[in-house]
């Protein structure tokens, strides 16, 4: 059961804000792709951006760091105008696209240091670190390289060219398992250095991971933005419990906020009250053990988008 409330409004940040956008509308021919997103992104955090494919994720992405050209809005990063100062911006971001389409004909190691080279302060060093790091071959053409391997070399150049702010799009796409803990590991550890990071993806379990604050996005429009703590509080909770012996639905607590399935001595309780109001009435029970299902950002954009289906 999701808790229904209206759209929070945006709110004043104990950070200053790295990221601001307001009304800011984009279409392409006839058809509107962004309708009036305010957004801000607070500095040093890792805010994420979620939505369906043709949201209008990317195109925001793209407007940000000035490669397209909103029709209406105004953008500011870390205080300058997008539109008007579209070179200081772009010194002032490490930018992964969602595109892998790179200068193929380059090695690898070269273009990382042809992308990083006009930062102000970019660190070779540690691009070559990183490129060890992710088993990228620093002396391999880019286009002999996986997918995989390429989205790996995006997110090394965002990391390496020492901006204060990150742009990632879709940064966990075609990466195994041991190269998304790294890259996690290693987003964490710039924030922890001061760098804000913005993140568009669909892999909604890391998103979880990182994000302090996430914003959704639906036909262009902001549909729901707030701390992640906040925003899965909105859905019940689920305890599956395993009792000593078996129990018939008659010997369950019964409460408005409770809703019971099950049978014998295995049984999963939703609650949309607070945990402890839940174990005081399970006290006396004869619990053999219990696992907490918190919810997660799957179920809410589950249930978000699945409502704004049937609208």
């Amino acid at each position: 059961m999701y808790k229904s409330h209206p759209i929070r409004s945006l709110v004043a940040y104990p950070a200053p804000v790295m990221i601001r956008t307001r009304a800011l509308s984009k279409s392409y021919r006839s058809t509107p792709v962004l309708r009036g997103v305010d957004l801000d992104v607070a500095q040093g955090t890792i805010h994420g951006f979620v939505g369906p494919n043709g949201a209008g994720k990317s195109t925001l992405l793209k407007c940000l760091v000035g490669v397209v050209h909103p029709d209406d809005g105004e953008i500011t990063i870390d205080g300058i105008d997008v539109g008007s100062n579209a070179l200081a911006v772009r010194r002032r971001v490490g930018y992964a696209p969602a595109e892998t389409t790179l200068y193929h004909r380059m090695k690898s190691s070269e273009l990382l240091d042809f992308a990083i080279r006009y930062h102000p302060s970019p660190d070779h060093e540690r691009a070559r670190h990183l490129m060890e790091g992710f088993g990228v071959p620093g002396n391999r053409r880019v286009g002999a390289l996986s997918h995989g391997m390429k989205r790996k070399l995006l997110l090394v150049q965002a990391i390496a060219c020492n901006a204060p702010l990150m742009i990632l799009d879709e940064p966990m796409e075609a990466l195994d398992p041991e190269a998304r803990r790294i890259a996690e590991d290693l987003l964490k550890a710039e924030v922890e250095r001061g760098r804000t990071i913005f993140l568009s993806s669909h892999d909604l379990f890391s998103t979880q991971r990182l994000c302090s604050r996430v914003t959704f996005l639906h036909h262009g429009k902001v549909l729901r933005d707030g701390p992640v703590d906040e925003l899965l509080a909105d859905l019940s909770g689920q305890l599956n419990i395993q009792f000593r012996e078996a129990l018939v639905a008659d010997q369950l607590p019964s409460n408005p906020a409770f809703k019971w399935t099950g049978s014998g001595s295995h049984w999963k309780v939703q609650f949309s009250c607070p945990l402890e109001e839940l174990m005081v009435e399970l006290g006396s029970l004869p619990i053999a053990g219990l696992r907490d299902d918190r919810a997660n950002l799957e179920e809410l954009f589950d249930h978000l988008y699945k409502k704004e289906a049937v609208q």
